[in-house]
């Protein structure tokens, strides 16, 4: 991978997007995680960054001091917004249970993107999606929540090329060493919950991207270790069609006017 090229052509992406939006700057969701880390230090290059730093009272106390020292080190106007009082609100009135999981995960997401769009608002700047390529394909994320933005300069990045660009920028080895983690209740991880690594998500997604499983394709002309097994070709096969529908638009009927 060329990352010098790469990180030329998503600054001309934020760049032009920027101009062509009339917003000030850009404002994300700074978790102390890789991919916010990545995407931050690109916006700094471009415009006014601005990043909302929103933990739980479950959140990895790490996480919260990673995010702050590179809010720091990139000079971005940042905020600390503790959502846990508006996720107890919500869970009270929905009866909503911490041990539902995958509920209470995808409401934390959701609130700290209302948070994001209400500060774009009120300052007029674009909210950056922070989702990398591996995520959206097995629609690892919460849609109208991590997922959703105005913008997204890392979307076509997969997890694994991410580990290697944040190398090239320059972020905190602490952060690039960490365990990949959403960070929505204690000790998740975002491998133990997928069952594999990442390196071998993104193996199996590049595989079936470029068809490689394909018959016509002569199976002696694939080296023997880029053939990913057939348990997480399923798997991703299954999860990427299952998650198709976060990749869309919302359906609008069409409306016949006769």
């Amino acid at each position: 991978m060329n990352y010098e090229k790469i990180e030329k052509n998503i600054l001309e992406f934020l760049r032009d997007y920027l101009a062509t939006s009339g917003a000030k700057g850009f404002v994300l969701g700074l978790s102390g995680g890789l991919d916010s880390a990545v995407v931050a230090t690109l916006c700094a290059k471009i415009a006014p960054t601005h990043a909302l730093l929103m933990p739980t009272h479950l959140s990895n106390k790490a996480n919260l001091k990673d995010a702050l020292r590179l809010a720091k080190t990139l000079g971005l106007n940042h905020k600390i917004i503790d959502i846990s009082n508006i996720l107890e609100s919500f869970c009270a009135a929905n009866e909503l249970s911490k041990q539902q999981k995958l509920r209470y995960g995808n409401l934390c997401a959701r609130v700290r993107m209302c948070l994001l769009y209400d500060y774009s608002s009120e300052h007029a700047l674009l909210v950056v999606g922070t989702s990398n390529k591996s995520e959206r394909l097995l629609g690892y994320g919460t849609i109208f929540g991590d997922m959703a933005c105005a913008l997204n300069p890392i979307g076509e990045l997969f997890k694994s090329e991410i580990f290697e660009f944040a190398d090239f920028l320059g972020v905190d080895k602490m952060i690039i060493n960490k365990a990949p983690s959403a960070d929505l209740w204690e000790n998740q991880s975002d491998e133990s919950e997928l069952g594999y690594s990442y390196k071998e998500l993104d193996g199996a997604l590049d595989f079936i991207l470029k068809g490689l499983g394909n018959s016509r394709i002569p199976s002696d002309e694939i080296p023997s270790d880029k053939i990913p097994s057939a348990g997480i070709l399923e798997f991703c096969k299954k999860r990427m069609k299952n998650n198709a529908f976060k990749l869309n638009t919302p359906a609008i009927a069409k409306v016949l006017r006769e």
